[in-house]
């Protein structure tokens, strides 16, 4: 249907369902999580809300809740380690695996087995990984059969709190290198052949034409995948949940998980919300530096 002057409103219409949506539920409740983080609030009837003020910011972020400060500050910096983890990790295996695919006749069954873990459940993958942890998992087991006993742990990589953290970086490392490899082929794939054959016949060698001609072009998707990595650390709730809650004693605490205890455990709805709040301006601390050191033009 051409779209005339007198019916130029119909679009808008069919988009009428899905503002009224975003302004009903999503505004709203951003709107509402920001008033609360003012408040010291334990849920039902709001007009049991105390007003806290800069309190409840206080508390974890200066030292008024020791306690609370010192996890809150342990939960910071294990979703840093995560994000640098995933980054330094992560980022070099998709690129020469992204590579490799690109120079191999079997790249489409490839594609597929290395996106899998995208399309799994998550829940159902995490428990699987929490089995290969166990004590008597696949992880102890391969390390005594290889001789290697000095690398086992007895409680188990997710029970013992030098370890867990480890673990549930494996995890993310796993989860992580789909997206970003299909975002690395993609790149590749989309350069253009001739700047290599004008670089061949210069002379350039093949580690140069990757660093020279395939990383430049690609500097716009290492910052795709390094902000998606870096939201995803700071957003980590679901495995860590599932695998260790945060213990023990903390050693795997991330920002989720604080704010879920806060929340649910706790019942300080407000508190739970200025932590959350201040994870957000921090990821958005982290991902303006992305931008700037990358220093690129998108």
């Amino acid at each position: 249907m051409m779209i005339t002057s007198k019916n130029k409103w119909v679009p808008y219409l069919f988009l009428l369902p899905g503002i009224l949506l975003f302004l009903g539920v999503g505004l709203y409740s951003v709107g509402f999580s920001v008033m609360l983080s003012f408040y010291n609030w334990s849920g039902i009837d709001f007009s049991t809300a105390r007003f806290e003020g800069l309190n409840n910011f206080r508390r974890f972020l200066l030292g008024d809740d020791p306690i609370l400060t010192q996890n809150f500050y342990n939960a910071v910096l294990h979703n840093v380690l995560i994000a640098v983890s995933q980054v330094i990790i992560v980022v070099p295996i998709a690129l020469i695996v992204a590579f490799v695919l690109q120079n191999t006749k079997l790249a489409s069954f490839y594609r597929t087995v290395y996106f899998l873990p995208m399309i799994v459940s998550g829940v159902a993958m995490f428990y699987v990984w929490k089995g290969l942890f166990e004590p008597s998992g696949v992880y102890n087991a391969m390390f005594a059969w290889m001789g290697l006993d000095f690398l086992t742990v007895p409680s188990g990589m997710l029970g013992s709190s030098s370890t867990s953290l480890i673990g549930v970086i494996i995890t993310f490392i796993w989860g992580g290198l789909p997206g970003t490899l299909i975002l690395y082929y993609a790149g590749m794939t989309s350069i253009d052949p001739s700047l290599y054959e004008a670089a061949s016949v210069d002379g350039a060698t093949k580690s140069q034409q990757i660093w020279r001609i395939t990383w430049p072009m690609l500097k716009p998707i290492t910052l795709i995948a390094v902000i998606q990595m870096l939201n995803g650390a700071f957003q980590a709730f679901e495995n860590v949940f599932i695998m260790t809650g945060g213990g023990p004693a903390g050693s795997s605490e991330v920002i989720g998980t604080l704010v879920y205890r806060t929340a649910f455990l706790d019942n300080n709805y407000g508190l739970a919300s200025a932590i959350g709040w201040v994870s957000f301006l921090i990821t958005g601390a982290i991902a303006i530096f992305s931008f700037r050191s990358f220093k690129t033009d998108i």
